[in-house]
Order: structure tokens, then sequence, then C-alpha cells
């Protein structure tokens, strides 16, 4: 089992780690693409996800362990893939996950939360190689089952090999990765909706609720039932919201 953040890091000011709990019972936001969490933030375990994470706190200073190093600040920028934990904190945060392909140029430092909003709001994903577009397509069509690489391969028409490589170069994780992704996506859209663990995974094309909770933790230090299943949830069907 890997350790929680409790007792690994200093502890600032409103910040919870001496033996007390923070619960995930704020607010989520989930659009095309990007998703904003506001609330206190909960214990965690060490995790990666895709999407690039940014932390607004205006209350107290924030701090993650990020690549065996702490960084504390009221703003803090997690990259894509990167392993990390997020300190749990009693005070309300923001946390903005965005998708790599949403992102232009070095906006990443942009601090200012309303601005982001604002363009993510109007923004689609952004690829050169209509290639890649057919295939992220095809992986969300085909979300309700089992997807392979010879599949997708063919949908890009690529050989299997040159199709693992472009895909990791252009998304920058494996496809499997990738798509496990995309299923939690559907997954937590269908808590959204109403549907319990058991019909979210099954949705999702996961291979039960155990496999749902697993990837959950995975990719964000935390179980369902310790966060979507108890938040308050909203989900855009477009990404204007």
């Amino acid at each position: 089992m890997q350790p929680s953040i409790t007792g690994l890091i200093a502890k600032p000011k409103g910040q919870i780690i001496d033996g007390d709990t923070a619960k995930w019972d704020g607010k989520l936001l989930l659009a095309q693409r990007w998703a904003l969490y506001h609330g206190p933030a909960g214990d965690t375990t060490f995790h990666a996800h895709y999407p690039v994470q940014l932390v607004f706190s205006d209350a107290t200073e924030a701090t993650v362990i990020l690549d065996d190093r702490q960084i504390t600040g009221r703003f803090l920028n997690i990259p894509s893939n990167a392993k990390h934990m997020l300190a749990p904190s009693g005070q309300p945060i923001d946390l903005l996950y965005i998708e790599p392909t949403l992102q232009e140029g070095n906006e990443g430092e942009s601090r200012d939360l309303s601005k982001w909003l604002s363009a993510l709001r109007q923004r689609k994903a952004t690829l050169d190689d209509p290639r890649m577009i057919r295939v992220l397509e095809a992986i969300d069509d085909g979300l309700g089952g089992k997807i392979t690489q010879d599949m997708v391969a063919r949908d890009a028409g690529m050989s299997k090999s040159s199709f693992t490589k472009l895909f990791r170069a252009t998304i920058g994780m494996p496809l499997r990765r990738y798509v496990l992704w995309r299923r939690l996506n559907v997954a937590v859209a269908a808590i959204g909706r109403g549907a319990d663990a058991t019909q979210a995974a099954h949705k999702a094309g996961f291979a039960d609720s155990a496999h749902f909770s697993r990837t959950m933790r995975e990719t964000f230090g935390v179980s369902p039932t310790d966060s979507v299943l108890k938040i308050q949830m909203t989900v855009a069907e477009t990404s204007a919201v």
C-alpha cells in the first residue's frame, strides 16, 4: 500500500496533516477534457494523471510533493503524468485539470483562474496530425467495449509499430493508459448523472467496479467512495459551461 501524505511533509498553516482528516466534499465541474474542483482537499496517496493540474489557493499556501521535492505556494503547476501528492487542507482550494491537447503555448504559468475558465469554455482539443484526431474520436466512441492497438492503428491508417511511436510522441503516454484515463472520465460523468459505481464502471468499459476503483486511486490517489461518490458534481455536455 502506498503511504499517504500524512506525516511526510511539514505542516503549513491551514493544512490538516497530524492525525486529523480532511474530506473531499466540495464541488466538481466536469467539462470536455477539463474539470474544476472547488472545496477542501482530502488525503491522497502518490498518483499521476494525464491532465495538467493547476492549484489555486487563496486562503493559505498549498503544498505538494512533486518529483521527491516539496513545493509550496498559492499557485502550483503540476505537469502531465508527474507523480505527486497534494497535502490535505481544510481551507477551500481550486484544482483545475486540463488535458494537454487544450493548452496553448506557455499559458500554463497564468495564475488567473477566471481567465483560464473563460479560455477553456471556448476551446477544443488541438492536434496537428489529422490521423490523431481520428484516433482520439475513435477511442471515445469505443469506450464501451474493448480497444486494442491493432484496432486504433487501423483507424489511423498506420502500422502498429508506427502508430505506437506516434501516439506516445503526441499524447505523452501509451495507448492503454490513455484509454484508462478516458474510461475514468466516462465513469465519473456517469456518477455525476446519478449512476452508482457498478453502473458507472460498466458504462465506461471497466471490467468491474473494483477495476474502476483501482484506476481512480492510481490516477487521483483516492477511491470513488472517498471522492466522486461524495462531492457535488455538475457534468457539462460541452466545454462551454
